[in-house]
């Protein structure tokens, strides 16, 4: 009898531990994401992060682009064209390397000479011969006109280029870009979410959702919903605000120290070296850009100070400083604000020996200067607090360059113009980085700090104005200058050079065009604005001075047209819209002139030109009850203001206050006996 046939047991499978089968489910799901954020990253989309945070740069549009052919990373020609110097440094960091990057602005940069004499390159020259054996890079990653938004844009570039030094020099530029600030303004601050604002996925499906929700108009996001670094490009719109007052002064301050900080802070986590410095200016040779009274300042007092200053220049002009500061004191008294007070008062304190008195009173006006375009007290003092955090070295070029002037006083002596560094102010500079450096071991190694390895590794110092004689920038540079100095034709004749050399230099063009305007000679100027917006149709100013021009000559259809395009580049261009009010009024349309007019005011309540421009327009109408209350608070701000005091007269006049409105006719000819509007209204009053 045969056995039944055994049956092999099957073996069990095996079993996998629970805790292996949630890893290789947590490994899938990040392989998917990874997938997903790869596929998101090819397609351009940016997260939430990058869209809010100007660390992280310029969004695509960087400095320095790699060139891996050559084995290098280069400036790029978009940058180079008209922002950065050419720069050049190495794919990989050199073993035992040292790189060094100096971010900043136009006085970083080296204007009007360029990197070769700009201290980042004669401090790459003096630590290399200190350090030999070793390759060092100092990067010039400076560009023109950059303030500390942008530099916080351009430090997080440059972290990722493992710098083992940054330098930050830059406080002349938190002014220059009214439009820009305004617009990151706009932005709504973003709610923290940590990890989820890093994500592509999350920030696809987050902008979804948003599309999918109605918003109200007030609530879009400005400039059709670009991100931060779209919005900041690479070039600069050099847009100078005018009428700058206290509280937003301290807001720049507030500003630099907080993107500074955030550089800082970027810096440490790193493990970069920071040299933080403050900035110099020029303090007896520059008077303040523009010089504003209080509006509660009595038109009596705004007198007294236009007369003492007027008196004082000549006293000044011929030697008698004591009579100057005699008329001077009591004018400081009266009107404390002003700010071409307090530099007159700098002058002859200065042509007293009183040198103290006079660096007091040349701090002062600066810092009333309402048109600011040199550093502040305040923003000096705020990178002088965050150059005592962990990692910063303080480097204290505005004291270093008052111990190294005459007196204390910085003037032409160090600085080019009113805060670009002359060739021996960028020696100086150098020369204070390169110290701090090796003292402090920041190089790796404490070495000593030889002057004479400095002096040798530099040479002598080199005549760089005779050298660039023939540069555009010089020749550009060379015209403020003189322009400063009231040399109006010399300043025209050197803007024509620069152009002659560089055609599509847009600011030389634009500051022709503006100089010939205030020449009367409009048809040059609206050639000058022309050829700018030949090489820059969206360039504001130009776009301004331009239909300036057009309405000088009786051209009233083609300067509309010029500011309608000023307007819809930069709705927040009060000039603009006071410009396109005039030319509407000009031409007849007083309703559509109001409302420019109500633009322009929303945006800059505190100029009276504008708000008197509105009441002509008010009266064009004939609604002389409105024209009253704008003229009154008009004449709050400007009590002397001729046009704001005759259409005031001309709305009593017309609501049947004869008296009234011959007693200001009377006042207005009484201070201004020259004033035609104020004789022909008073004419009129007693033809009645």
């Amino acid at each position: 009898m045969s056995r039944p046939a055994r049956r092999r047991a099957v073996p069990a499978a095996p079993r996998i531990p629970p805790a292996r089968i949630a890893l290789y489910a947590a490994l899938t799901l990040l392989l998917l994401f990874a997938c997903i954020e790869g596929v998101l990253w090819l397609a351009g989309t940016q997260t939430l992060a990058e869209e809010r945070d100007p660390s992280l740069g310029f969004s695509g549009l960087k400095l320095f682009e790699r060139d891996r052919a050559r084995g290098v990373y280069a400036t790029s020609a978009r940058a180079v064209r008209h922002s950065a110097n050419y720069q050049e440094f190495a794919l990989d960091k050199p073993k035992e390397g040292l790189r060094v990057f100096t971010v900043g602005g136009s006085s970083a940069y080296g204007f009007p000479w360029g990197a070769k004499v700009a201290f980042p390159s004669l401090l790459g020259r003096a630590l290399a011969a200190s350090l030999p054996g070793r390759r060092v890079e100092s990067v010039n990653a400076a560009a023109m006109s950059y303030g500390s938004t942008r530099l916080r844009a351009v430090a997080g570039e440059v972290e990722d280029y493992d710098p083992d030094i940054l330098v930050i020099f830059e406080g002349h530029n938190e002014f220059v870009e009214e439009s820009l600030q305004r617009k990151l303004a706009e932005i709504p601050a973003a709610p923290t979410r940590g990890l989820l604002d890093h994500w592509r996925l999350y920030a696809a499906m987050t902008r979804t959702v948003e599309r999918m929700r109605p918003k109200p108009q007030e609530a879009q996001a400005p400039e059709g919903g670009k991100s931060l670094g779209e919005l900041l490009g690479i070039d600069v719109v050099r847009q100078t605000a005018r009428f700058v007052g206290e509280p937003a002064k301290s807001e720049a301050a507030e500003r630099l120290r907080t993107n500074y900080a955030a550089i800082l802070d970027g810096a440490r986590k790193r493990g970069t070296a920071v040299l933080l410095c403050t900035v110099p200016w020029n303090e007896s040779g520059w008077a303040p850009n523009q010089s504003v009274f209080a509006d509660t300042t009595p038109l009596p007092a705004r007198r007294l100070t236009e007369t003492a200053i007027a008196q004082a220049e000549d006293l000044l002009a011929r030697g008698d400083a004591a009579g100057a500061l005699a008329l001077l004191e009591p004018a400081r008294t009266a009107a404390p604000e002003y700010a071409e007070t307090w530099f007159r008062l700098g002058q002859a304190c200065e042509a007293l020996g009183r040198w103290d008195d006079a660096r007091a009173a040349y701090r002062t006006a600066r810092d009333h200067d309402a048109m600011p375009t040199r550093v502040t007290s305040a923003m000096n003092d705020a990178i002088r607090s965050l150059g005592t955090e962990p990692g910063v070295t303080l480097v204290d070029v505005e004291h270093l360059f008052e111990r190294e002037a005459p007196h204390g006083l910085v003037g032409f002596d160090l600085v080019e113009d009113y805060v670009h560094p002359n060739p021996r102010g960028h020696r100086l500079i150098a020369r204070a980085l390169w110290e701090a450096i090796l003292s402090r071991g920041l190089a790796g190694v404490h070495e000593p700090a030889d002057p004479a390895v400095f002096e040798a590794a530099l040479g002598p110092l080199e005549d760089a104005t005779a050298g660039a004689e023939g540069s555009p920038q010089l020749l550009y540079n060379l015209g403020i200058v003189l322009e400063r100095q009231g040399r109006i034709e010399d300043a025209v004749r050197q803007f024509r050079a620069c152009l002659e050399r560089d055609p599509r230099y847009v600011a030389a063009a634009y500051n022709l065009g503006r100089l010939l305007h205030k020449s009367g000679r409009f048809e040059e100027a609206a050639a000058a604005h022309r050829q700018a917006l030949a090489a820059d149709p969206r360039h504001v100013l130009s776009l301004v001075g331009l239909g300036e021009a057009l309405r000088a000559t009786g051209k009233v259809d083609e300067a509309r047209r010029a500011y309608l395009s000023a307007t819809e580049i930069d709705a927040g261009n009060a000039y603009a819209w006071n410009g396109l009010g005039a030319t509407l009024a000009q031409g007849g349309r007083p309703a559509e002139a109001e409302a420019a007019f109500r633009r322009a005011l929303a945006l800059e309540p505190q100029r009276p030109d504008i708000r008197t421009n509105l009441g002509w327009a008010l009266l064009d109408q004939h609604k002389p009850v409105e024209a009253e209350a704008v003229f009154r608070e008009a004449m709050q701000a400007r009590p002397d203001h001729l046009g704001t005091r005759d259409g005031l007269a001309r709305a009593l006049a017309e609501t049947g206050r004869v008296k009234e409105a011959r007693d200001l006719f009377e006042e207005t000819l009484r201070l201004a006996p020259d004033d035609r509007d104020a004789a022909e209204g008073l004419a009129r009053l007693r033809g009645r």
